[in-house]
This record gives C-alpha cells, structure tokens and sequence, in this order.
C-alpha cells in the first residue's frame, strides 16, 4: 500500500525545509527492533547502540552551525527531538574543524540532510556492534506551527518513557 505514495505527498506542498523554524522529528530502527534499550518499570535502560544515538543526536549542533536542539528522547525502537534551524546563528566554524567530521552532506542545511546525516553517522557507528542495524527508510517531521505547539510536543517528548507501555 505505502509504495504508491511518494515521499512528497508527506510534505507541505512548496514548502522549504531548509527554512528558519522547529521541526518535531521522529525516527524508527528498521522493523521496530529495540536497538536503543528496554524500558522496565517506567525507566529507559540504554543499550551500546541507545548511547550512539544520544551521542550523535547531540553532536548535530556541532556539524550544523544554524541548528539548535530543544527537547529529544531515544526510546527502544525510535526516536522523537525537535530540531529548530535559526540562521542567525552562527557558531564559530573553527570549532566545526576540530570535531571528527561524521555527518555527511551537511551544505544543504535542510531537515532531510540534518536528519539524513544523523541516521548516516549512527549507522555507521551502530553496524561495529551490531551488524544488523538499520533505520526505516524515510523518517517523520512535523513543522511546529506555535509555541503552544511546541510545549505540548515537548511535553509528549519528556513523558515518553512513563507512557510507553501504556500505548502498547
């Protein structure tokens, strides 16, 4: 059913995902597998593979000079964070020069190559413990349209873990 959709019916129409704003981004581990960790008793425990995932989540600020991350959570078989690209930002790029270069095609500065780099870097660091990692193929965004918006996403993000069971 899925294969007669293309990726841009999943998008807003001639919209710029290279433009200033959040976005709420979700991404899942390839059949759902619990790559990142088990949650037991309302609480994440992290696997080697969950750790990768925090990590490089938290490098994407250094690799995109016009991004910064507000709330984010890795859960067993995916992860939820929101993204917000702020062009007046602007970091030193020395600072880009010292770091390892592990995200790739990091000129478009759109969501898909920010996420696209992301799941890139995890992947490669993933598949030295465990071969058979994978990602979904594509991944979910949502342009956030408000700050009441954001809150309410950001609050969904932060009780994550305490719902998880609940939804299953």
């Amino acid at each position: 059913m899925w294969s007669k959709f293309k990726k841009s019916q999943f998008r807003i129409p001639n919209m710029d995902y290279r433009q200033e704003g959040a976005y709420f981004i979700t991404i899942c581990t390839k059949k759902r597998f619990h790559f990142f960790g088990e949650i037991k008793n309302r609480h994440l425990t992290m696997s080697p593979i969950g750790e990768i995932a925090k990590a490089c989540w938290l490098e994407i600020e250094a690799h995109f000079p016009n991004v910064h991350l507000r709330e984010f959570i890795v859960m067993p078989d995916h992860m939820h964070g929101v993204i917000v690209i702020d062009k007046s930002v602007i970091r030193n790029e020395n600072d880009l020069l010292l770091k390892e270069n592990r995200f790739q095609n990091i000129g478009s500065q759109s969501i898909s190559s920010i996420v696209g780099s992301y799941k890139s870097a995890v992947s490669r660091k993933s598949r030295l413990i465990n071969p058979a990692f994978g990602w979904q193929s594509r991944f979910h965004d949502r342009v956030v349209r408000s700050s009441t918006e954001l809150a309410r996403i950001e609050n969904y993000i932060s009780k994550n873990v305490e719902n998880y069971n609940k939804k299953r």
